[in-house]
């Protein structure tokens, strides 16, 4: 095995020292173990920067006690929900919307802030595409690709997105939305 020196942060030596202290383990064991698997996630094409975002879907979907699923088991369900009892699934999520909002407000307490979670944690999700564009003063036109690939399933994401704007005090407007695509302008209430 070859050994090598390799330069770090002093502050960031320092941190390490203190984990490998506390875990009971030398600063070389500990320091091996994060960078193997670092190297092992290179290999799967994730960029240290892309495991952050991953680490905050990760602390968001616990924090919601969120539960996945395959995203076409969930189409079918949400569709044979749909023709049973369409105004009573659409106001579940819409709850949903609005406990989730609720959450989100932790991570984000704006809605520009809660944009840039979206983009960040959304490359985790079945999500194609997100674009937020500025139109004026507090009014964003808001653009999502993927969102579903049944109309019945897009719709549900559309209500729960409309509460969770709401939470952040935005309504929406000029609304399409059409299988896995949801377009809308918001504006505060």
């Amino acid at each position: 095995m070859v050994r090598a020196s390799l330069a770090v942060d002093a502050e960031i030596a320092e941190t390490l020292s203190k984990f490998a202290e506390a875990k009971h383990m030398t600063l070389y064991s500990l320091t091996n173990q994060i960078l193997q698997t670092f190297v092992e996630m290179m290999n799967e094409n994730i960029e240290p920067q892309d495991v952050k975002a991953l680490f905050r879907a990760h602390v968001l979907l616990r924090d919601l006690d969120a539960v996945v699923l395959p995203s076409e088991f969930m189409d079918m369900l949400i569709a044979d929900l749909y023709t049973v009892n369409k105004e009573k699934l659409l106001e579940r999520f819409r709850q949903l919307g609005r406990d989730v909002g609720k959450v989100l407000k932790v991570y984000a307490a704006s809605v520009e802030e809660l944009f840039e979670l979206a983009k960040t944690v959304g490359q985790f999700f079945p999500l194609k595409r997100l674009e937020v564009r500025h139109k004026q003063m507090k009014q964003y036109e808001i653009a999502v690709l993927g969102v579903g690939s049944r109309p019945e399933s897009t719709q549900c994401v559309y209500e729960s997105v409309k509460a969770i704007l709401h939470e952040y005090g935005y309504k929406t407007g000029n609304e399409t939305v059409g299988k896995g695509i949801i377009k809308c302008d918001i504006e505060p209430i």
